[in-house]
């Protein structure tokens, strides 16, 4: 069975199209990669001092734009019949929204947090 894993963590996605060339398209059709992709547009850097990891409303989240460009990610997806066996998402709300919005169903995987601030660094 082909599989896909794909593994969302942080980065600034600002054209997707144009990152991902044809010939790209074509090798992750044949299915057994694993795609990694940072999320959607969450403007300004890291997250306030004092965020909590489960709750979203002291995070750096995505706007509106992040939301469309996390839509048109899952449609791209679709558009090239990319294979997508499994979706993992780091906890950060910014990180499980795109998946969300571009592939419905995620897991979440702690493995994936971001080691940005202290708290979160392996010791």
């Amino acid at each position: 069975m082909k599989k896909i894993f794909l593994f969302l963590i942080l980065f600034q996605l600002l054209n997707f199209q144009s990152l991902i060339a044809k010939d790209l398209w074509a090798e992750a059709k044949e299915g057994d990669k694993i795609i990694l992709i940072r999320h959607a547009l969450a403007p300004g850097g890291g997250d306030p001092p004092g965020f909590k990891i489960n709750d979203c409303n002291t995070q750096r989240n995505l706007n509106k734009v992040g939301i469309q460009q996390s839509k048109a990610i899952g449609k791209l997806f679709k558009k090239n019949k990319i294979p997508v066996d499994k979706v993992l998402s780091s906890q950060w709300c910014r990180c499980k929204d795109t998946a969300k919005y571009a592939f419905k169903n995620y897991f979440e995987f702690s493995a994936l947090n971001s080691t940005f601030q202290l708290s979160f660094a392996k010791k």
